[in-house]
């Protein structure tokens, strides 16, 4: 039954059987207007899917029941028969007494049989708040509200989100027919006063201090001036075999000088790094000392009076 191919656009002059959207609520909303005369355009022209998208913008923009007819129209003239029976369905659940509710509900029956035929049927789940993660047979299918696809059969839904507890529901989908699940989440009891452990006493000592950051850079520069030295210490000994190689006593004596002064560098690089690497060392060995934290390393003074004598007290740690 086609029942529905005379609810074309109001523009297509099959105003009455047209869910269109009703102007004043348009009127409050510029955007969401201009959003729906764009997809009544898309749709004229055959652009189906940049008509589902105007119309969806304009009902995010201003909600309107009847925006969802016009979505449904367009996935219908796409063949798209999974979406179209789901924004039937969100018509009829949005507008439960619209005027052609009669004749949406034969539809959304055909729909129905043809999703049976290849072995699924719809399911949508509602919750309350919006949001929840659905999770379907231990898989997760995306947040609510959502609607999808299953195969007919005993299924498992749980409903998680933070801030509420998790819902867990056994339901069975029929093949004939599309079923809503539809559930309030129960938000979590904050915790009372009482049941909040008092925090730790802080300890006196850091058990476990870490690295200071001129304990890293000391140990790096005693690497990097050792590797210096090493380096010079062979460019020094090339220099001395050449040296002893040349025959030309001045080429000789030239390479015997570059030979000394790289030596003398080499040597004051290796004193350096290994200084350097001492000094790592020993700050290495006071941070693994424990520390003593600031609030107890501090001392403190005050006074303290009885009946007849006043006295001065004194306590911390130094």
């Amino acid at each position: 039954m086609r029942f529905l191919r005379c609810f074309l656009l109001a523009s297509l002059l099959c105003a009455p059987g047209f869910a269109q959207t009703p102007t004043a609520t348009l009127a409050e909303t510029s955007g969401a207007k201009a959003s729906f005369e764009q997809g009544l355009e898309a749709y004229r022209d055959g652009r189906y899917r940049a008509a589902i998208e105007h119309f969806q913008e304009a009902d995010r923009l201003a909600p309107s029941p009847r925006l969802s007819f016009n979505v449904a129209r367009a996935y219908e003239q796409m063949d798209d028969a999974p979406h179209a029976l789901a924004a039937y369905r969100d018509y009829l659940r949005r507008l439960p007494g619209a005027e052609n509710a009669a004749e949406t509900s034969i539809r959304i029956s055909e729909l129905e049989l043809e999703l049976q035929k290849t072995g699924v049927q719809q399911l949508s789940v509602i919750a309350a708040p919006a949001g929840a993660t659905v999770i379907i047979d231990d898989v997760s299918r995306g947040v609510a509200p959502w609607t999808g696809e299953l195969s007919p059969g005993s299924h498992r839904l749980q409903l998680r989100l933070r801030g509420y507890s998790d819902f867990s529901q056994s339901f069975e989908l029929p093949a004939r027919h599309a079923i809503d699940v539809a559930q309030a989440l129960v938000p979590l009891a904050p915790p009372s006063a009482a049941s909040v452990p008092a925090p730790p006493a802080p300890p006196a000592l850091q058990d476990a201090p870490g690295l200071r950051w001129w304990t890293w850079a000391m140990f790096g520069g005693s690497a990097a001036l050792l590797l210096g030295s090493g380096a010079l210490e062979l460019s020094r000994r090339n220099y001395e075999h050449s040296a002893d190689r040349t025959r030309d006593q001045i080429g000789a004596d030239q390479n015997y000088d570059t030979m000394t002064s790289r030596m003398i560098a080499a040597r004051v690089l290796l004193g350096a790094g290994v200084l350097m690497g001492a000094a790592g060392g020993v700050s290495l060995y006071l941070d693994l000392q424990p520390r003593r934290r600031a609030d107890t390393a501090s001392a403190r003074l005050g006074f303290a009076c009885t009946a007849g004598k006043c006295q001065a007290l004194a306590w911390g740690a130094w």
